[in-house]
């Protein structure tokens, strides 16, 4: 994203406890280390707690996030700013949110899973599709409980909302928790980054309802077994990635761009990189390193590592 971010935390595991009240007046008031799981299938995380406030990331279904405040808005809306796992900060509208209670698991952290493979999975009240209209969209890379499988096509899932539901078996598959993606060859990183080509540029998006260019590789670099940060500028200085020689640009390395860094994409040979832009056609799509665009404003490139992790030195900043 051409953003430059707020504070960096180390990588930490999402802790319930219990939560505070806001004052009814409003204000904001901290609350105790308490988790929450998010209901709906994309939701925007925003820099205030009012809805037309800026997006400054998004967290999809089924993730857990931990509470840090809460806040009564002067419409009289209950906001928490949440932490994701991957410790980027937003406020949420308590609505879009399931508050995990005292001595309560986390959201999929135990059992079976269903990890959603497909770019949108529905789920549906009964074993079938045309009863009733989809339940929820589960976006890829969402985790849902599995309650039992029913057949060779059907399985049934807790919902983060605590709600029954039904997913086709051929949209993702059944694992153990806790569950976290294996590292994949840097071939089938390839192949994945091109499954979303053509979806929106979105900024904040994190998901194929709209991607922008860091949430773009972050997904990419998470499913393929390698975890790293939100916000280019972040990605090429703090996610523990390697600095590549110019000219030894290839496949899964990361490239960025911009008068400071504000833009990312992915390498998919040594020449053509794979990014969400609003260049030209604001989408996912396919560049090339060479275009005198790209060649104008390219900073360098970064490569995976075996441990490539977050970085407790990186700073974020906000504008």
């Amino acid at each position: 994203m051409d953003r430059t971010p707020t504070a960096l935390v180390l990588l930490a595991l999402v802790l319930g406890l219990g939560v505070c009240e806001a004052h009814r007046s409003g204000g904001s008031t901290a609350v105790d280390a308490t988790a929450a799981v998010v209901i709906n299938a994309v939701e925007n995380m925003h820099s205030r707690s009012t809805s037309s406030s800026d997006v400054v990331s998004q967290a999809v279904l089924g993730t857990n996030v931990k509470l840090v405040k809460k806040e009564r808005n002067p419409a009289g809306e209950d906001w928490y700013q949440v932490e994701t796992p991957d410790t980027y900060k937003g406020w949420i509208i308590s609505t879009a949110l399931r508050v995990i209670g005292s001595g309560e698991a986390l959201y999929a952290s135990s059992g079976s899973v269903f990890v959603v493979s497909a770019l949108l999975a529905n789920t549906y009240l009964e074993p079938g599709v045309t009863e009733h209209k989809p339940v929820k969209v589960a976006p890829i890379s969402a985790v849902l409980e599995v309650v039992r499988e029913k057949d060779e096509r059907w399985i049934e899932i807790n919902l983060p909302g605590n709600t029954r539901a039904w997913i086709q078996r051929g949209d993702g598959d059944i694992r153990r928790a806790p569950w976290s993606w294996p590292r994949i060859s840097v071939e089938d990183m390839v192949a994945l980054s091109k499954r979303f080509i053509g979806l929106p540029y979105l900024w904040g998006g994190t998901s194929p309802l709209g991607l922008d260019c860091s949430g773009f590789a972050q997904l990419v670099y998470k499913m393929a077994g390698i975890p790293i940060l939100r916000d280019a500028d972040i990605q090429f200085e703090g996610s523990g990635l390697q600095v590549v020689a110019p000219g030894s640009e290839a496949a899964g390395d990361l490239v960025f761009f911009g008068k400071g860094i504000g833009h990312v994409g992915m390498m998919i040979n040594s020449e053509e990189f794979i990014n969400a832009t609003v260049h030209k056609t604001p989408c996912v799509r396919i560049d090339n390193l060479k275009d005198a665009y790209w060649r104008s404003i390219y900073q360098g490139a970064r490569r995976h590592g075996p441990c490539a992790l977050f970085s407790a030195s990186a700073t974020r900043k906000r504008d």
